[in-house]
Parts: structure tokens; C-alpha cells; sequence
């Protein structure tokens, strides 16, 4: 039997399934897989677990080098989700383990929540919420919002959500969305009706800043102190990404400062966030626990293609959306029979 194990994570501290359609039906009805949810919580995995599975689907916990010491049944770490900041990928392909995750899955509920929280910051939701609770109804003339109309998008990261978000945001009337992301050109921007600029322009001249990139060496703390100083006061900055994509340090100050019109954020430099945040004392940011996307057709779309990609190993093909292609033909020579 081909075996699966599925991180504690996707149940309850009772052992009920927090995602009622996450795609096992696919998982029911191939008589060669079995499956199970872990024992226990960990992170990072231990290589005693990881050496009972042919493949995992994975949730939030982390994989270092040393869980993968002595694992030599494992095939694939298939990541519910697209970002894989806690998997040592070049740990994996050492191990001669795939690693996958569930590109595009997330696309549609990510662009949807950056314009929640888009249209939350100009409209000032959450003060006129507190308006009406407090009985301050008569200081209502002191919270006038704006529209999205006419205002300048950016986005930092212009793969499958960035595109989605576009889209999504023409109906609004905009003006014309920038784009910094170093992986496309010119001519592929203009065919998606972007405008290609490098970073400087991009913050000092959109009205929304929009995150999408991944974290990585190269992304970390790519927005710091001295990029702040070139957003408008009135911008809104919204990471929906990763936290440490913008330093924090250097965000709070602006936001202290009122340098920036404020912040939304879905991700923290460090997660659980802190009681003692500085982020809970201002009014002028918005946050979520890492969920402001989740939605139930959400799980279901990344679940069906987690758990497609399983179907796939185990019937020895090749899965889709593989991050370390380049160890494929060895993979296939030693691991798949």
C-alpha cells in the first residue's frame, strides 16, 4: 500500500476534521492508498514520522535537514499551499524527497481578501463600526473616507494572484495597476494590462500597495526604512505574502509617525503575534491571524489538487507544480518503481 499521512494540524484538538472538503474522496477512491492523520502535533517533523509515509500533506509544520536523517521511504511533501518558507527545500532534494505545492488554488480568495481589505482601509470601516458601539455618532463627519476609483494600484509580485487581482479590480475603475516583479517582461506585462516599474516608482507613486511575493533571502525585509519614505502619507500598504517582507521595525515607526495612511496585514514576522504588539495600539492598522483568505471554496480547491498530486505519485506519474524539478530523474529511478 502507498501510504499517506496528513499533519495533526488539519484536526481539532478534539480529532475532528477542520476542513470538511479537502479532497480525500480522491484519496477513498484509489484502492492502493491509505491514509492517516499524524499522531501528534510537531514541528519541525522528525524523521521517525516522516520514515512510516511514502508521502505527506502538509499543513504549517516546519521540515529542517534533520528530519530527514535515515528517511528513505518518503516521496513527496505535497504543501497545502503555495508557500513553503518552513520546508528546507534543498534539504529535500538532498533526501531525494519532491517537494509540491497547490499553485493557483489559492489565486481567486487571496485577490479577493486584498480587496477587502482595500476597500476596509479607504472606507475606514473599522472606526465607523466603533462609531456606532462607542455612541459617537456625531463625530462621524471626522472619518470620511475614499473610493477606489481613480486611485493607482501596485503590486509587488505579479504571478497568479497579482494577475487575478487585476482582473478583479477593473471593475472598480482604477487607474492603470503597477507591477513590480523582476520574472516578467515588459511585453508580458502590457498584455495583461499592467505597467512594469522598478520598486522606487512603484511605491512612490501608488495609493495601494499590494504584497504578493514570496519570502526568500531575497525578499526579506525588501521594504524597510528607507523604502517607506518613498510612500505617499495617504498610501495603504496590504501584505497578504509573508511576514518580513516589510520590516516591521521600520513599519511601526511610520505608522507611528503617520508616514504612511496605514497597514493590513495577514502575516506577522512572527506567528502566533505577540499580546504586547505595537500593531494593536493603531488605529490605522488592520489584521488577521494568517486566515483573511480562507473561505470554504478555498480548502476545497487546494485539498482537491494536495491530494490529486498524491494520486499522481502514487500511481507513478509525475505531480504537478513540483518545486525541485531538477531532482526528478533521479526521484523517478530510485523512488518511484
Amino acid at each position: 500500500m502507498f501510504k499517506v499521512g496528513l499533519t495533526r494540524d488539519f484536526l481539532t484538538p478534539e480529532g475532528i476534521l477542520t476542513y470538511k472538503d479537502m479532497g480525500l474522496d480522491i484519496l477513498d477512491n484509489i484502492k492502493e492508498i491509505e491514509y492517516e492523520f499524524l499522531e501528534k502535533w510537531e514541528s519541525p517533523l522528525q524523521a521517525g514520522t516522516l520514515q512510516q509515509y511514502d508521502a505527506i500533506i502538509s499543513l504549517a509544520p516546519a521540515y529542517t535537514a534533520e528530519s530527514f536523517i535515515g528517511v528513505t521511504r518518503l516521496k513527496a511533501i505535497c504543501r497545502f499551499g503555495v508557500g513553503y518558507d518552513m520546508v528546507d527545500v534543498n534539504a529535500c532534494s538532498r533526501a531525494n524527497v519532491i517537494v509540491t505545492i497547490t499553485k493557483g488554488a489559492v489565486n481567486y480568495s487571496v485577490a479577493e481578501a486584498i480587496i477587502t481589505w482595500m476597500l476596509a482601509l479607504c472606507h475606514k470601516l473599522v472606526a465607523k463600526d466603533k462609531l456606532v458601539r462607542q455612541g459617537k455618532w456625531q463625530e462621524r463627519n471626522q472619518y470620511t473616507g475614499s473610493e477606489l476609483r481613480s486611485r493607482t494600484p501596485g503590486i509587488i509580485g505579479f504571478g497568479g494572484i497579482g494577475s487575478r487581482l487585476t482582473q478583479m479590480l477593473k471593475a472598480f475603475h482604477m487607474n492603470q495597476p503597477l507591477v513590480y516583479d523582476p520574472y516578467i517582461d515588459e511585453a508580458k506585462a502590457s498584455e495583461l494590462g499592467v505597467r512594469k516599474v522598478d520598486m522606487h516608482t512603484l511605491l512612490q507613486s501608488s495609493d495601494f500597495i499590494s504584497i504578493n511575493c514570496p519570502l526568500t533571502p531575497e525578499t526579506k525585509n525588501m521594504i524597510d526604512e528607507k523604502e517607506l519614505m518613498l510612500v505617499k502619507e495617504s498610501a495603504f500598504i496590504i501584505n497578504t505574502a509573508r511576514g518580513g517582507i516589510v520590516n516591521e521595525r521600520a513599519l511601526i515607526k511610520a505608522l507611528s509617525n503617520n508616514r504612511i495612511g496605514g497597514y493590513a496585514t495577514d502575516v506577522f514576522e512572527d506567528e502566533p503575534v505577540a499580546s504586547n504588539h505595537p500593531f494593536f495600539k493603531m488605529d490605522n492598522v488592520l489584521l488577521a491571524p494568517h486566515c483573511i483568505a480562507w473561505t470554504q471554496e478555498l480548502f476545497r480547491e487546494i485539498g482537491r489538487m494536495a491530494c490529486t498530486q498524491v494520486a499522481q505519485i502514487a500511481q507513478g506519474k509525475t505531480p504537478d507544480h513540483i518545486l525541485n524539478a531538477d531532482i526528478l530523474d533521479k526521484w523517478h529511478s530510485e523512488k518511484i518503481k
